[in-house]
């Protein structure tokens, strides 16, 4: 990039700091050191998180599934059945990262979950937070004081997460916040959705939702079951993200700048058992590129972004 086309050092610095297009939010605000939340009656959790007073409550973007095969064999509904027996131990792993001007900026967040389906509301999940890290030393120190927060999501058939409760613990600073929030709702938001309707190995399908962020984009998933052993199934897939408009918000302020160009695709497989409300496994990875410009049109900013996220059972 030329020095006559290179961005403001106020753009640039504002920008370089942004992170893939996921939902940027301010950071948990919420107390959540007591344990009242993790109780559990075996398997199961007796305590919900959207009763406390502190809880910070997110949505999750509504989706729009289509059925586009149901495939060969015999057909099925592929509903959940709560298993209330035993916690799951799940980890997610996200990575968000962009590129621009010669730098590159990425963070890795490796966090650990024990999930409990509510004993009495089948669509109540609560998870706690084990000992949250990343490969950045200094975010590493920042993330160690998370471990022992809590979380709570409400799902919907198909196991679509609709909303998202976070309570961190009262020793979270606000990086440890944001990054523990950035992580579950990069992976949430881009969760594939269940069909609600009977098919078979081979059926595929569409899932659409809007994503409100520093851009307003439709994701739009292509998704295919390749196996459906007992109560786990698995699924191969696509995805394509496309702004709705050409504002771009940058976060934390009121300007904005204009999308001239924008990419972001992805593909993954992702396996999900009935009885759990994580994915049990799954790896996917997203790459794409965005041209950014200001009032004045011979300063442009090109961002490379980039998002991996991994889903393993413990």
């Amino acid at each position: 990039m030329s020095r006559r086309h290179r961005p403001t050092p106020r753009v640039l610095t504002t920008l370089t700091a942004l992170m893939t297009v996921g939902v940027l939010l301010a950071g948990c605000g919420s107390d959540g050191d007591d344990d009242t939340s993790s109780a559990s009656d075996g398997g199961c959790a007796t305590e919900n998180t959207s009763d406390r007073d502190k809880v910070n409550l997110i949505p999750i973007p509504p989706v729009k599934v289509t059925v586009t095969g149901f495939g060969n064999g015999e057909r099925r509904v592929p509903a959940a059945t709560p298993d209330r027996d035993s916690a799951q131990q799940a980890t997610v792993v996200t990575t968000s990262s962009v590129a621009s001007a010669g730098s590159t900026q990425a963070q890795t967040v490796d966090l650990p979950l024990t999930a409990r389906f509510h004993c009495t509301d089948p669509t109540d999940l609560e998870m706690d937070l084990g000992t949250v890290t990343s490969p950045d030393p200094t975010l590493n120190d920042q993330l160690a004081p998370a471990a022992g927060g809590h979380a709570g999501m409400a799902i919907a058939p198909g196991l679509v997460p609709i909303s998202l409760r976070l309570m961190p613990t009262d020793s979270s600073g606000p990086e440890a916040r944001l990054a523990i929030e950035q992580a579950m709702i990069g992976a949430f938001t881009r969760s594939v959705p269940l069909p609600t309707v009977p098919i078979a190995v081979g059926a595929t399908w569409r899932a659409e939702r809007v994503i409100s962020a520093a851009a307003t984009v439709t994701q739009t998933i292509e998704a295919k079951l390749t196996a459906w052993e007992g109560n786990r199934l698995t699924v191969t897939y696509t995805v394509d993200e496309s702004p709705i408009n050409s504002v771009f918000a940058i976060p934390g302020g009121n300007q904005t700048l204009t999308i001239a160009r924008y990419s972001f695709t992805g593909n993954g497989t992702e396996t999900v058992d009935l009885t759990r409300g994580l994915p049990v496994d799954g790896a996917a990875t997203y790459r794409g590129a965005r041209e950014l410009v200001g009032a004045d049109a011979s300063q442009r900013l090109l961002q490379q972004t980039g998002f991996t996220l991994t889903w393993r059972s413990r």
